[in-house]
């Protein structure tokens, strides 16, 4: 599969991360002249960070223990004797104090700092923004990442501002590998790694049809589960091996019910066996049909159910299949996206059957 050029990789980004409004910014009208997924997460960072600044970046009250003439908050009594600090007339004291000094600040600058090092490739334009940025967070600390401290975070009053940027230092963490021979980070081109990419995509398309169209009520992720029609199971510990049904998109309109489910594939078609024409990978089909047949029975009140199988297309050739099984209409459809962006806005809104962006 080709690579994405970086600033539809950065139009998917927008929408999967509820940000499209930056997606038409001029001031990021250079990124089409980057060439590296570095480069595009320290400029979305860098950015960022200057608009939280202009906005007002976030401040929360944190622990602090200071040696005090007076007292304030809790006296450390222990900390105090141990020191003899009431010899000089001071005491340890514990209180709270509002500070910039929290946890998304701290992982915006630590995500800034890793950038910094001289053994990574970046745009210097971009190194100069980076920069700049990271001496803008002076004050906040640097943290070890792991994992499972971008779970940690309580947003404030910028909440969406920082849920994307907090996205792009989580994606930024994931694609980092340390050398460790060297000690130097190397970047993993997420552009290359299916499993990140199909996420990615899954999110925009979801975010794409809940921004671009007023025909479909697109469901949110906790609505998007499907029951099994009419399930036994003899006891509680066969009914926990029932596996779970959730569909990757559900658009649902009073005539039309779709769900929409999205692959991301370096092979889109199965090689057929003597005929030479590529067939749709029986999982997938298999998996659709099972989603269209229990959720028309469990849901029977409503528009008619179909089924959509979405793939970034591969090759130059496109896929545009369309077929009825089972009662239920199922389109097998490919989106280019390795074109200028308004084409593949016009492609996804053809797939659910839309066209033009007032639809």
């Amino acid at each position: 599969m080709k690579n994405i050029p970086i600033l539809n990789v950065y139009y998917l980004l927008c929408y999967a991360w509820g940000r499209v409004q930056e997606r038409d910014t001029t001031r990021l009208a250079s990124l089409g002249d980057l060439s590296t997924v570095q480069d595009l997460l320290g400029k979305v960072l860098a950015h960022g960070v200057n608009h939280l600044f202009r906005r007002g970046i976030d401040r929360g009250y944190v622990e602090r223990r200071e040696d005090l003439a007076g007292i304030r908050g809790k006296l450390a009594v222990s900390e105090t004797a141990k020191r003899a600090l009431r010899l000089h007339g001071r005491a340890a004291c514990d209180f709270e104090k509002l500070s910039v000094d929290i946890l998304p600040n701290q992982i915006l600058r630590t995500s800034l700092h890793g950038l910094r090092d001289r053994r990574i490739r970046l745009d210097r334009t971009v190194r100069g923004e980076v920069n700049s940025a990271y001496r803008r967070l002076d004050g906040v600390s640097r943290i070890h990442l792991k994992r499972n401290t971008f779970g940690q975070v309580q947003f404030g009053g910028n909440r969406r501002l920082y849920q994307f940027l907090l996205s792009a230092s989580r994606l930024l963490y994931e694609s980092s590998l340390v050398d460790e021979t060297t000690g130097s980070t190397v970047f993993r081109d997420f552009r290359r790694d299916e499993a990140t990419m199909w996420a990615l995509f899954e999110e925009f398309v979801a975010g794409f049809y809940e921004r671009e169209q007023r025909v479909y009520r697109v469901n949110p992720r906790g609505r998007r589960r499907i029951e099994w029609a009419d399930p036994y199971a003899e006891d509680d510990a066969n009914w926990g091996r029932i596996p779970v049904m959730i569909a990757d998109v559900v658009l649902e309109s009073a005539k039309r019910r779709i769900i929409l489910d999205t692959k991301y594939y370096k092979d889109t078609l199965s090689s057929g066996r003597g005929s030479g024409t590529g067939k749709l990978k029986s999982g997938n089909l298999y998996q659709l049909l099972a989603y269209l047949r229990n959720r028309q029975a469990t849901r029977p009140q409503g528009g008619r159910h179909d089924g959509i199988l979405l793939y970034p297309q591969v090759g130059n050739e496109p896929l545009r299949a369309k077929i009825r099984l089972e009662g239920f209409w199922i389109q097998a459809r490919t989106v280019n996206l390795n074109q200028r962006w308004r084409l593949i806005h016009n492609e996804m809104l053809e797939t659910i059957g839309l066209s033009g962006p007032d639809s």
